[in-house]
């Protein structure tokens, strides 16, 4: 036990501040408390914690329709909202068009949810000291590792407040409802305590391959590394591109930093681009040839594959519509309609809901023809060649696998009646027998979402080089991401680039992780929002101009709730007041 006593200490005295115990300690306490106390006996009832803290991953919308669709796709240019019509989903609508306001809190409700999750892990900080001190049975081992989970997990949810929100305040300490309400930190603030945060943990979590197989989902060194390195790249291009604006205040370059911890995931031996020697995976999506490692990645099949660093598991569990541990992300994107061969011309019910639609802009980008992208050094060409293209973008005269009661199991034509992109995302499709067969409510995908996956770590090492000023490294990594896109098709495009060029970086990010949620935080932090958005830029639908107001629309508005009972400690930023 002085062994362990030694190893956590050194651990919690740096980086967590620890309860003081009082002098009252004899004193009557509410009943709720003593439930609660006795509730948490033994390291095996606190660890429940630590697997509620990952519990609010799973949280019904939130990643995948209000994180991935409200706040990373539907803003960009590269998404429009969808659904039945354009009048469907009023919020995220507006957001679409960039006319959301304060008053739009039905889809800024992750702000409560991530506050909550980061609530859970400090319970578990908090409280491990004297759990353990009290129960020899605890392994020191297992007590760290789960100590750097939780710290992992609460750097990650302070991470996605500030990508959503800007400053945030910083939640380090247990929540004590006699405390003065919390003022809003800025970004580089919370970015701090997400450093200490990661730093402190990397040392006591495993490897992925360390993993056991019923424990495959837990927070790893290659994820904490990850998100390392996706905040320095995060706050480098703030300091970068937004030098004298407050919000970004004390920012600073660190590209050496960001390449350094990208560099360490990918030397690390742990992950792969799956596909890049042109393997052949075996798929319902070909039952003969099977399908290349792009397409692979975006199956079932693919969830914790090689290409994972760090996925939010999910599960057909057929809970109910609040109990369920699986995704939305499925019925949200899939197609609405389709036409069968008995009678080809009469839409029938395909089960999706069709929203975050790929734009025109999209299609042209995989091309190379974006008229709005300049600088590149890769040439015009149809954009159906690059395998990637087929993988995120569903268009007329493109099948869906279903089950029909009139002519049973097979491929058909998906209708584009309600679209007015003319076009589907593709990315998180599943078979009829991995989901819609056996669903009892919409939000039972089984799939996980791909939060940090391999491609994205090697693209910010592309960009992190770029920063340092190795522009060779930089191409090194994009032609390793062309090259993996290349041979999932076995075909010659995209070609490997010869040179590199900022703008390079930016359009194979835009090509890699279509769809995933990454677009318009990377456009925000890039400073190329207002260019990508702006006003010039009309969306698809008739009439609808989106305006992008920089030094506004960055971020969206703390929920106007949260505010008002803050009693004026929060305060929106000047934009949004």
């Amino acid at each position: 036990m002085k062994i362990f006593r030694k190893k956590y200490i050194s651990l919690i005295t740096i980086l967590i501040l620890s309860l003081s115990c009082s002098e009252d300690f004899l004193e009557r306490k509410p009943i709720a408390l003593q439930t609660e106390e006795s509730f948490y006996d033994s390291f095996e009832a606190l660890d429940l914690t630590a697997t509620a803290a990952y519990g609010m991953l799973c949280s019904r919308d939130i990643f995948d329709i209000f994180y991935i669709l409200a706040h990373g796709s539907v803003p960009s240019d590269d998404t429009e909202c969808g659904g039945e019509n354009t009048a469907d989903w009023p919020e995220i609508q507006n957001i679409d068009r960039m006319i959301h306001t304060t008053n739009d809190e039905r889809v800024f409700i992750t702000w409560g949810y991530y506050y909550k999750g980061i609530r859970i892990a400090n319970d578990f900080i908090f409280r491990v000291e004297d759990v353990v001190a009290n129960d020899p049975t605890a392994d020191p081992d297992v007590v760290n590792q789960r100590i750097a989970e939780m710290l992992f997990l609460r750097a990650f949810y302070h991470f996605l407040l500030t990508q959503t929100f800007g400053g945030v305040p910083i939640a380090d300490q247990m929540s004590d409802p006699s405390m003065p309400h919390p003022s809003r930190a800025t970004i580089k603030e919370v970015y701090d305590v997400i450093e200490a945060d990661l730093k402190a943990a990397i040392p006591y979590l495993p490897e992925k391959s360390q993993l056991p197989p019923d424990e495959i989902g837990r927070a790893t060194k290659g994820a904490a590394r990850a998100l390392l390195a996706k905040m320095l790249l995060f706050e480098s291009s703030y300091a970068m591109n937004y030098s004298g604006d407050e919000r970004f205040g004390a920012c600073t370059e660190r590209w050496s930093e960001a390449l350094q911890y990208a560099d360490e995931v990918i030397n690390s031996g742990q992950y792969e681009l799956v596909g890049i020697n042109g393997e052949r995976y075996d798929s319902w999506r070909d039952a003969t040839n099977g399908v290349g490692g792009y397409r692979w990645i975006f199956t079932l099949d693919a969830d914790n594959s090689a290409e994972g660093i760090w996925e939010i598991q999910n599960v057909m569990d057929l809970q109910g519509w609040t109990e369920s541990r699986g995704t939305y992300w499925t019925t949200y994107t899939a197609i609405r309609f389709y036409h069968n061969n008995s009678n080809p011309t009469q839409s029938k019910t395909a089960g999706g809901w069709s929203f975050n639609l790929p734009t025109y802009y999209l299609i042209d980008a995989f091309g190379n023809n974006d008229v709005r992208e300049t600088g590149l050094n890769s040439t015009p060409v149809d954009p159906r060649l690059d395998p990637r293209f087929t993988t995120t973008i569903g268009e007329p005269g493109d099948t869906v696998y279903l089950f029909d009661s009139d002519d049973g199991y097979g491929w058909y034509n998906m209708s584009f009646e309600n679209l007015p992109t003319n076009t589907i995302s593709r990315k998180y499709e599943c078979s009829p027998e991995e989901y819609w067969d056996q669903r009892t409510n919409d939000n039972e995908g089984p799939m996980n979402l791909r939060q940090i996956r391999y491609a994205d770590v090697v693209l910010m090492a592309a960009e992190a080089a770029y920063g340092t000023g190795d522009l060779t490294a930089a191409l090194d990594y994009i032609n390793m991401v062309r090259t993996r896109a290349r041979m999932s098709g076995n075909t010659v495009y995209p070609e490997n680039l010869s040179a590199i060029s900022f703008e390079d970086i930016v359009h194979e990010r835009r090509l890699e992780l279509a769809m995933e949620g990454h677009r318009f935080f990377d456009l925000v932090r890039w400073g190329l929002a207002d260019e990508f958005i702006g006003e010039t830029n009309l969306a698809v639908y008739p009439g609808f101009v989106v305006d992008f107001v920089p030094g506004k629309h960055e971020f969206f508005p703390i929920p106007l709730t949260e505010v008002q009972l803050s009693l004026g400690a929060l305060e929106q930023y000047t934009a949004w007041r």
